[in-house]
């Protein structure tokens, strides 16, 4: 009896320990590792915008004029716009033509060096769609809608973003053949993933990484949504996708770019906590992945904020001072 009181006292003490030692880094980890300009940017940025442009929700020349100089001035190559999403049997939600097209002619004639991404939301669970890839059907559906936004809405390339994706989908990958195939030359492929998780804990292994780089032009990892309380677990997380992904795609298919995806969002989830995964916690993780000697730097584009509507002015000015800027 004796001996386990001394077991549980040993238990709590240790607990304590750590549980004392989790706070205090929570609170001073930003105070101890100030942030620095990276000194990498490329220009080749990107950025999540909310389906209330396809939906035509914005209506007035301030707001279509503020959407265009954000592109230009924070050097937006890629703009992922947000056309909704596909139902079970593939085909998109919601078809608004006039509306791509004025987003396209937009953005080709006053922004004339972001590319207009069609952002394809594929939900895999029964309540966001529950879209199965492994439906010969389905992806033709899917591929159908590529088409459509490529060749009829003018966007410059579609990304798809099939949630949530086990490692090793194998319907993920047919599709993106067929897609690649269909696609007429010139127009960007691109994927939204998870991260990279050691273990697989919750996100893809380097092998999966490797078969969809070898399939796809572009590579965006959503560097958040990690499960993860402690901001240096969580820069820790966000340095490895730098390291991991961009050697991935080096060894599969030199063609293929890695985007890294920032939170700019505050909402509290029980995956997101946002004083953890904030983007300047983000910035401090990509710095350190982009010092990693493993790092293949020659891979990564850029990075992408999400989302255009989360982002307030002081991380607007964050991303511009620590990331746009370099003062060497």
């Amino acid at each position: 009896m004796l001996h386990k009181k001394k077991v549980i006292l040993a238990l709590l003490a240790a607990s304590c320990l750590l549980l004392g030692a989790y706070i205090c880094d929570w609170i001073f980890y930003e105070q101890q590792n100030p942030l620095k300009q990276s000194c990498a940017n490329t220009g080749a940025n990107g950025l999540w915008l909310r389906y209330y442009w396809y939906a035509g929700k914005h209506n007035t020349e301030k707001e279509w004029q503020d959407m265009l100089e954000r592109l230009r001035v924070n050097q937006i190559k890629y703009a992922y716009f947000h056309v909704l999403t596909t139902v079970s049997d593939g085909t998109l939600k919601m078809h608004k033509l006039e509306n791509a097209q004025k987003i396209t002619n937009a953005v080709h004639t006053s922004a004339p060096d972001t590319k207009a991404i069609a952002w394809v939301y594929i939900g895999s669970a029964p309540q966001n769609g529950g879209v199965n890839l492994n439906k010969p059907a389905v992806r033709a559906a899917i591929v159908k809608e590529a088409l459509w936004l490529t060749n009829e809405c003018g966007f410059d390339g579609v990304q798809l973003d099939y949630e949530f994706c086990m490692n090793g989908e194998k319907g993920l990958l047919l599709l993106l053949d067929e897609t690649r195939t269909a696609l007429k030359p010139g127009k960007l492929l691109s994927v939204d993933t998870p991260m990279w998780y050691p273990g697989i804990l919750w996100g893809w292994s380097d092998d999966y990484f490797k078969e969809v780089a070898k399939r796809c032009d572009q590579i965006c990892v959503m560097g958040y949504d990690s499960f993860l309380y402690w901001p240096r677990a969580y820069a820790w997380l966000l340095s490895q996708q730098v390291v991991h992904i961009s050697t991935d795609a080096d060894a599969a298919n030199k063609s293929c770019r890695v985007i890294v995806g920032l939170p700019s969002y505050e909402d509290v989830t029980l995956a997101h906590h946002h004083k953890t995964e904030s983007l300047a916690n983000a910035l401090r993780g990509l710095n350190d992945g982009l010092a990693d000697k493993g790092t293949v730097r020659s891979n990564i584009d850029g990075i992408a904020l999400f989302a255009d509507y989360t982002t307030d002015e002081a991380e607007w000015k964050l991303y511009s001072d620590y990331w746009l800027k370099c003062s060497k």
